[in-house]
């Protein structure tokens, strides 16, 4: 679901869904799911410099996603919907935020985890270990990770805790870049993501795929290519009515039913279970790799 939850924000969705075109590319992939740019050429019977530039529009408008395929006629380019719906919130008033609290946890950081195949984990500079061996995570050189991938379980973390008996918390947040984790590579390739603190479960995300169509804005030079190239920056915001996952409320966890006090231990836990529907695991992007060059931000919003 696209939310937006101040419709000024609003104008490249608006400029894509400007064109009987694009609403008809639309049109053709919620019945068909996936399908090439050749076919919109020969369905709208326009060019394909006027498709490319069409799709590119849907794209930046988080509509559609692209990803490459080959085959016997060579590599073409794959698109299907990033979204069942979109909701313009025109009652919704923008708040100003209080005070904020941030931090950037490492993705190797983590204080426990459970690997399961296919896995691994890797520095900008190389592979840690070996690939597909659990024991990897356990090497003390983990810390310096930029990326991690698993099949299914779990790694967590120990949250800087900046909470004091002065200041009234309204919400916690985390944002990180995450994709699934797919044996080889897929484009599709779904897995349900859950997300806890202190053991409470926050909510599922579930990922479309291992994206891996173009190198990520910050892969290393030397970054296998049959491996995820990037992921989707996803935020977690727990507050005091429930908790959303990119605008979109999940769950009706709230801040109160985690109880959280200062100097108490706050751990957060990403994680595929082994019988989640969906196990499609998860590669976990962090520092000098992906697209966004950061861990996990978390950040205490205040009143």
């Amino acid at each position: 679901m696209i939310y937006l939850k101040d419709f000024r924000h609003g104008k490249l969705l608006y400029e894509a869904l400007d064109s009987d075109v694009r609403l008809g590319i639309l049109e053709e992939l919620l019945t068909h799911g996936e399908l090439n740019l050749a076919y919109f050429a020969k369905r709208f019977g326009v060019s394909n410099g006027a498709i490319t530039a069409h799709v590119k529009k849907l794209h930046a408008a988080g509509l559609i996603e692209i990803s490459t395929s080959s085959g016997v006629r060579g590599t073409q380019k794959i698109c299907s919907l990033a979204t069942d719906k979109v909701v313009v919130d025109f009652a919704a008033h923008p708040q100003s935020e209080g005070r904020v609290e941030s931090a950037d946890i490492d993705i190797g950081h983590y204080i426990g985890y459970e690997v399961h195949g296919t896995c691994g984990i890797a520095t900008a500079e190389h592979i840690i270990g070996g690939f597909d061996d659990p024991a990897c995570f356990s090497f003390p050189e983990r810390v310096k990770a930029g990326i991690l991938w698993l099949g299914w379980g779990y790694v967590e973390y120990l949250v800087p805790n900046y909470l004091s008996a002065e200041n009234s918390l309204k919400e916690l947040r985390f944002s990180f870049e995450i994709a699934s984790e797919a044996p080889g590579y897929a484009a599709f390739y779904p897995s349900d993501i859950r997300f806890s603190v202190n053991g409470k479960e926050l909510g599922v995300y579930t990922s479309k795929g291992e994206y891996n169509d173009r190198t990520g804005n910050c892969d290393p030079s030397w970054w296998y290519g049959n491996l995820g190239q990037y992921g989707k920056k996803i935020s977690i915001s727990v507050g005091q009515e429930g908790t959303m996952i990119g605008g979109v409320k999940v769950s009706s966890v709230t801040l109160k039913d985690l109880d959280l006090k200062p100097a108490q231990q706050i751990k957060f836990r990403i994680y595929v279970p082994e019988n989640a529907v969906n196990r499609g695991g998860f590669t976990l992007f962090g520092k000098g790799f992906g697209d966004y060059d950061e861990g996990i931000v978390c950040k205490f919003v205040y009143l």
